[in-house]
């Protein structure tokens, strides 16, 4: 009964281990590779800053701005005007003054005047003014550097990330394969009956599990490309040789060197200089309210006029004589004069007008119940606010430096910690398969000598990603990240 029972499990073992290897033969054939275009990181950044939206957005704010930043925005030009109108009317006219045109009085009249206006003095307002479009312009190009920073780095980073993921790929890969071949050797070794079917279904389990994270893994490579694509606004469904390798150069920083580079170029503490002076300016614009403003104004008018209404025209006409006597001469009654006039017609009268015309007016606030005043105050409050959050900020900055620094120089140590690490795991993992050959080392101490070296080859690339993001933080507090994205 014994002999009978373990002839049925030998012959289920080997019928689960033709299973088996029949799913992993598919599951290995069904992934092929797809044709994958050659990405540089240079040109990763290069597209992202072409393709993305924030930017785009952005480089149209700073457009906007200097379009905006002119002279005659400021108000030093003068504003010129062409008024025209045309004015229409009908009177029927009873008058009381005996010079008026009594009865229906039709008048249009056409009206036309250039005025130019000039500002002589406003206390100097659209100098300031100048200067805030000039800070404005400043301001913008500021805002789209920031977002080209952050844009850039989440590139750098993703690139990285997806680089960082092919790497653990191939590890793991590596250490499949290397599973297999001591799976298949264990194979062998029970044909040849030195090994029993425990060892066998062993090495099958851990085969089966190296093969399950491979799978794993490359649905983690797959979203990390994803999570690319989508910030460099292309197919999500494209893929990448990655020819920028995951490597760490050591290079040294002074932090002396990288505090003087972050005072004058950190993108945001520059902005945040600029958003002061803005509210200098604000300040200095209050206090200009208080000058008197003078102004010039020259300029030219014309009318064109037309009258219909019951006129006495100036030759013909009819001829009307008078019923009685307007005098006599020499007071003689034998002597009247008798007085002829022309009959009143409707016609049209026709006239024009011309002139020109030169003002100087000056305009000055002697009171309006303490306002300009309390613009002022409020001005030199929000001027101070942002000297202080200035201060906040530097201070602020100083600490990430200083913090960033440090981790840089710890995450550095710990790559040659961890290419170290994996060199002696590798030599570890040679000699550990040459003794189990030999049969002086087991199964389960190869298999964590194995483990062992997975482990520290995924140490080594997450160290080097870790080192590659500290200073990338390190460039970009000291404002050169747009500059050396691609170094």
């Amino acid at each position: 009964m014994l002999q009978a029972h373990v002839a049925i499990n030998i012959r289920n073992t080997k019928w689960v281990l033709s299973l088996v290897s029949s799913v992993l033969l598919l599951i290995l054939n069904s992934s092929t590779a797809n044709a994958q275009e050659k990405l540089s990181l240079a040109d990763a950044v290069q597209i992202g800053l072409k393709n993305n939206f924030g930017v785009q957005i952005q480089q149209l704010n700073v457009e906007s701005a200097k379009l905006n930043n002119t002279w005659g925005q400021a108000g030093l030009l003068p504003a010129i005007n062409l008024i025209a109108s045309q004015n229409n009317n009908a009177i029927e006219r009873v008058p009381a003054n005996p010079f008026a045109v009594p009865g229906l009085n039709i008048t249009d009249n056409v009206l036309g005047q250039l005025d130019v206006q000039f500002t002589l003095f406003d206390g100097f307002a659209v100098k300031i003014a100048k200067q805030r479009l000039d800070q404005l312009e400043s301001l913008s190009k500021g805002n789209a550097t920031f977002v080209m920073e952050n844009t850039v780095q989440s590139i750098i980073l993703s690139y990285y990330q997806a680089a960082l993921e092919k790497e653990r790929l191939q590890v793991l890969v590596k250490n499949r394969a290397f599973s297999k071949e001591r799976y298949v050797y264990v194979k062998l070794k029970k044909n040849l009956g030195s090994a029993i079917s425990f060892d066998v279904l062993q090495e099958q389990n851990n085969y089966l599990t190296d093969s399950s994270n491979v799978l794993r893994q490359e649905i983690i490579v797959k979203n990390a490309t994803r999570t690319l694509n989508v910030l460099l606004n292309e197919n999500v469904t494209k893929t990448y040789e990655f020819t920028n390798p995951l490597e760490f150069k050591d290079e040294a920083y002074l932090y002396e060197d990288l505090h003087g580079k972050m005072v004058s170029s950190n993108t945001n503490l520059k902005n945040q200089f600029i958003s002061q002076e803005l509210f200098h300016n604000a300040t200095r614009n209050a206090q200009a309210n208080l000058s008197p403003a003078i102004l010039l104004n020259i300029g030219a008018t014309s009318s064109l006029d037309q009258q219909y209404a019951k006129f006495r025209p100036q030759s013909g006409g009819t001829v009307v004589k008078s019923t009685s006597p307007i005098g006599f001469v020499n007071d003689d009654p034998a002597l009247p004069v008798v007085g002829t006039s022309i009959a009143s017609e409707y016609l049209t009268q026709t006239g024009n007008s011309y002139g020109a015309y030169g003002n100087i007016s000056l305009r000055f606030t002697l009171f309006n119940g303490g306002q300009l005043r309390r613009t002022i105050d409020n001005a030199q409050i929000q001027e101070k606010i942002a000297k202080l959050t200035t201060d906040q900020l530097k201070a602020s900055l100083e600490n990430n430096l200083l913090a960033s620094f440090d981790l840089y120089n710890l995450r550095k140590q710990l790559v040659l910690i961890a290419q170290t690490k994996l060199q002696a795991a590798e030599l570890n993992l040679s000699l550990a398969n040459e003794r189990y050959k030999n049969g002086a080392l087991s199964a389960i101490d190869l298999r964590i000598v194995q483990e062992n070296y997975q482990a520290a080859a995924l140490e080594k690339f997450a160290a080097i990603f870790d080192g590659l993001s500290s200073r990338i933080d390190l460039i970009r507090l000291t404002g050169g990240l747009v500059d050396n994205a691609v170094k």
